[in-house]
Protein backbone atom coordinates (compact mmCIF):
# COMPACT_ATOMS: atom_id res chain seq x y z
CA UNK A 1 0.00 0.00 0.00
CA UNK A 2 1.24 3.16 -1.23
CA UNK A 3 0.34 6.54 1.20
CA UNK A 4 1.05 10.10 1.07
CA UNK A 5 2.14 12.21 3.93
CA UNK A 6 4.22 15.55 4.22
CA UNK A 7 7.49 16.23 5.19
CA UNK A 8 5.75 17.20 8.30
CA UNK A 9 3.56 14.27 9.21
CA UNK A 10 6.63 12.04 8.65
CA UNK A 11 8.99 14.14 11.47
CA UNK A 12 6.03 13.87 13.98
CA UNK A 13 5.53 10.08 12.56
CA UNK A 14 8.88 9.13 13.10
CA UNK A 15 8.71 11.14 16.81
CA UNK A 16 6.21 9.47 17.58
CA UNK A 17 7.78 5.97 16.89
CA UNK A 18 10.96 6.52 18.53
CA UNK A 19 8.46 7.08 22.12
CA UNK A 20 7.51 3.68 21.41
CA UNK A 21 11.56 1.97 21.78
CA UNK A 22 11.19 1.15 25.36
CA UNK A 23 7.32 0.06 25.84
CA UNK A 24 6.65 -3.90 25.68
CA UNK A 25 4.36 -3.95 21.92
CA UNK A 26 3.04 -7.31 20.30
CA UNK A 27 6.38 -8.33 18.41
CA UNK A 28 4.38 -7.76 14.90
CA UNK A 29 3.45 -4.35 15.87
CA UNK A 30 7.24 -3.24 16.81
CA UNK A 31 8.08 -4.70 13.52
CA UNK A 32 5.99 -2.63 11.40
CA UNK A 33 6.81 0.96 13.54
CA UNK A 34 10.67 -0.36 12.53
CA UNK A 35 9.98 -0.63 9.24
CA UNK A 36 7.81 2.33 9.16
CA UNK A 37 10.46 4.37 10.59
CA UNK A 38 12.78 2.76 8.23
CA UNK A 39 11.11 3.97 5.69
CA UNK A 40 10.68 7.86 6.31
CA UNK A 41 14.25 8.03 7.54
CA UNK A 42 15.42 7.95 3.92
CA UNK A 43 13.07 11.01 3.09
CA UNK A 44 13.63 12.93 6.80
CA UNK A 45 17.43 12.89 5.75
CA UNK A 46 16.95 14.87 2.07
CA UNK A 47 14.77 16.89 4.30
CA UNK A 48 17.27 17.25 6.68
CA UNK A 49 20.04 18.10 4.21
CA UNK A 50 17.71 21.04 2.55
CA UNK A 51 17.30 22.42 6.03
CA UNK A 52 21.03 22.35 6.80
CA UNK A 53 21.26 24.49 3.21
CA UNK A 54 18.88 26.87 4.26
CA UNK A 55 20.30 27.16 7.75
CA UNK A 56 23.54 27.67 5.83
CA UNK A 57 21.86 30.62 4.11
CA UNK A 58 20.22 32.42 6.60
CA UNK A 59 22.41 32.07 9.93
CA UNK A 60 25.41 33.41 11.28
CA UNK A 61 28.42 30.90 10.71
CA UNK A 62 30.97 29.54 13.35
CA UNK A 63 34.64 29.38 12.61
CA UNK A 64 34.09 25.42 10.61
CA UNK A 65 31.49 27.07 8.24
CA UNK A 66 28.19 25.40 10.76
CA UNK A 67 25.43 27.67 11.09
CA UNK A 68 25.69 29.19 15.17
CA UNK A 69 23.43 28.14 17.78
CA UNK A 70 23.14 29.20 20.97
CA UNK A 71 21.20 27.73 24.05
CA UNK A 72 17.26 28.18 24.74
CA UNK A 73 16.89 29.94 28.06
CA UNK A 74 14.87 27.32 30.71
CA UNK A 75 15.42 24.53 28.24
CA UNK A 76 19.09 22.90 28.81
CA UNK A 77 20.51 20.98 26.30
CA UNK A 78 18.23 22.59 23.65
CA UNK A 79 19.97 24.95 21.30
CA UNK A 80 18.54 27.11 18.70
CA UNK A 81 19.69 28.56 15.74
CA UNK A 82 21.47 32.72 15.90
CA UNK A 83 20.15 33.86 12.00
CA UNK A 84 21.90 37.09 10.43
CA UNK A 85 19.09 39.09 11.11
CA UNK A 86 15.10 38.74 11.63
CA UNK A 87 14.47 38.98 8.27
CA UNK A 88 16.46 36.20 7.53
CA UNK A 89 14.86 33.98 10.33
CA UNK A 90 11.92 34.75 8.61
CA UNK A 91 12.84 33.56 5.65
CA UNK A 92 14.62 30.61 7.22
CA UNK A 93 10.90 29.71 8.61
CA UNK A 94 9.17 29.97 5.97
CA UNK A 95 11.05 28.26 3.29
CA UNK A 96 11.65 25.36 5.95
CA UNK A 97 7.76 25.13 6.22
CA UNK A 98 7.38 25.20 2.62
CA UNK A 99 9.33 22.31 2.32
CA UNK A 100 7.74 20.65 5.30
CA UNK A 101 3.94 20.79 2.98
CA UNK A 102 6.54 18.70 0.03
CA UNK A 103 4.10 15.31 -0.02
CA UNK A 104 6.69 11.77 0.11
CA UNK A 105 5.14 8.44 -0.88
CA UNK A 106 5.71 5.78 1.60
CA UNK A 107 5.25 2.21 0.80
CA UNK A 108 3.39 0.36 3.67
CA UNK A 109 2.53 -3.00 4.17
CA UNK A 110 -1.05 -1.78 5.75
CA UNK A 111 -2.02 1.15 7.73
CA UNK A 112 -1.77 0.31 11.98
CA UNK A 113 -4.85 -0.73 13.40
CA UNK A 114 -5.02 0.31 16.89
CA UNK A 115 -5.85 -3.25 17.44
CA UNK A 116 -2.56 -3.55 17.13
CA UNK A 117 -1.80 -2.16 20.12
CA UNK A 118 -3.71 -4.54 22.75
CA UNK A 119 -1.84 -6.94 24.47
CA UNK A 120 -2.39 -10.39 22.94
CA UNK A 121 -2.39 -11.96 26.12
CA UNK A 122 -5.22 -10.33 27.94
CA UNK A 123 -8.74 -8.82 27.05
CA UNK A 124 -7.85 -5.43 27.53
CA UNK A 125 -7.93 -2.70 25.28
CA UNK A 126 -4.97 -0.08 24.03
CA UNK A 127 -3.31 1.17 27.72
CA UNK A 128 -1.34 3.22 25.56
CA UNK A 129 -1.82 6.98 26.10
CA UNK A 130 -3.07 8.95 23.58
CA UNK A 131 -0.36 11.45 23.55
CA UNK A 132 2.07 8.81 22.29
CA UNK A 133 -0.31 7.13 19.58
CA UNK A 134 -1.19 10.93 18.32
CA UNK A 135 2.00 11.06 16.42
CA UNK A 136 1.12 8.21 14.31
CA UNK A 137 -2.21 9.44 13.21
CA UNK A 138 -0.92 9.47 9.89
CA UNK A 139 -0.35 5.53 9.47
CA UNK A 140 -3.22 4.78 11.81
CA UNK A 141 -6.61 3.21 9.90
CA UNK A 142 -9.56 3.13 12.85
CA UNK A 143 -9.07 6.42 14.81
CA UNK A 144 -13.07 7.48 15.93
CA UNK A 145 -13.74 11.02 16.57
Amino acid sequence: MTMKVTLTEAQMVQAAAAKFVGIDLPVRTSYLLARTVLEITNHLQAFQGERTKQAVKYCKLDEQGNPKTEPIEGAPGSNKLVFKTPKDEEAFIKEVSKLGEEEVELTLRKKLSLKAFDDPNTEDKTVIPWDLLGGLMPILEDIEE
